[in-house]
């Protein structure tokens, strides 16, 4: 089968690799456009792009899907179906008629639970216990398109975004070339999402990160771990962020108000939540590099009593 393959983020690393060594063909990859970023404003490559790059793909970057941007550029390429993985656009309807055999998407989560932007993050922020991965025919919506085929995933209990997400590229390059076989083959079946089990995972927006040492100990723990690796949760010490990269949750029962430090010690110390007490294992003060609770808590001489804030004057 020859597709075309669109993708930008870094999810869409090993599905890619793991077409590429297929029987399928890729064509072409089209991914996002480079980026001013960094200090210097450079012009940046997304993940996928690098990747592609390096492997000697055709790389087409237009600055969108419209008709006029993107036809030239695959107007003489005979291809079966199309292919989008963490590409960060939405295909528009005369791009999606173009291919006998339509588009396949791999998405991070058990559809139709977890549509849109950051499905692995808020599982893991909602104390979900499975999630997995889905591929699906592409239509107009978002991430509504009928399903082909998922696989489960099970959520540890200590999984971050990051680490959920790497488990999650790995059985969605799996799941991904099993479909594209199947529709070669006319093996698979498309089946309807139920729309009224439809549940939406919106962008993570940066001041979700903000603790809130009210809430319960278990609660705090996934915020961190779905925060991690970026943008991290936060809170402020002496009136400066201090983002918490590791903790874990202990039965120590809270001896003063949430956000309270107390049981300093060797490994660093536990802060009073709305719960029980939570051990801080990693944490990074604003504008330096990270560090374990011990290294922070002697270098900041912290005082059994003092608090974390829900604000930088509090």
């Amino acid at each position: 089968m020859k597709t075309l393959f669109f993708a930008s983020d870094s999810f869409a690393i090993e599905p890619l690799e793991a077409v590429l060594a297929s029987r399928h063909d890729i064509i072409a990859f089209l991914g996002r456009p480079d980026r001013p970023s960094g200090r210097g404003l450079k012009a940046a490559s997304t993940p996928a792009v690098e990747r592609a790059r390096d492997w000697g793909l055709a790389v087409l970057q237009p600055e969108s899907l419209a008709r006029e941007c993107l036809a030239p550029g695959i107007d003489k390429l005979e291809w079966d179906a199309g292919v989008v993985v963490a590409y960060g656009g939405l295909i528009p309807p005369w791009l999606l008629a173009e291919p006998r055999l339509g588009f396949v998407n791999l998405h991070p989560s058990l559809l139709p639970r977890y549509r849109g932007a950051a499905p692995v993050e808020r599982a893991i922020m909602n104390g979900t216990s499975v999630t997995g991965v889905t591929t699906i025919q592409l239509n107009e919506a978002l991430d509504a398109g009928d399903i082909l085929l998922h696989q489960e995933v099970p959520i540890t209990e200590e999984d971050t975004a990051g680490t959920l997400r790497d488990r999650l590229a790995h059985a969605g390059a799996k799941l991904l070339v099993e479909t594209l076989d199947a529709l070669e083959e006319g093996a698979v079946s498309p089946v309807p999402q139920e729309e009224d089990k439809a549940t939406y995972a919106p962008p993570i927006m940066p001041r979700e990160g903000q603790i809130d040492w009210c809430e319960p100990a278990e609660s705090i723990d996934r915020l961190v771990r779905s925060m991690s690796p970026q943008p991290g949760a936060f809170t402020w010490f002496r009136g400066k962020r201090i983002k918490i990269w590791a903790a874990h949750v202990t039965d120590v029962p809270p001896e003063d108000e949430p956000g309270t430090i107390m049981n300093l010690g060797k490994e660093g110390f536990i802060v009073n939540t709305g719960t029980t007490g939570i051990q801080v294992i990693t944490l990074q003060p604003e504008g330096k590099g990270r560090m374990t609770a011990a290294e922070f808590s002697r270098g900041q001489r912290l005082l059994i009593a003092e608090c974390f804030a829900g604000r930088p004057d509090a």
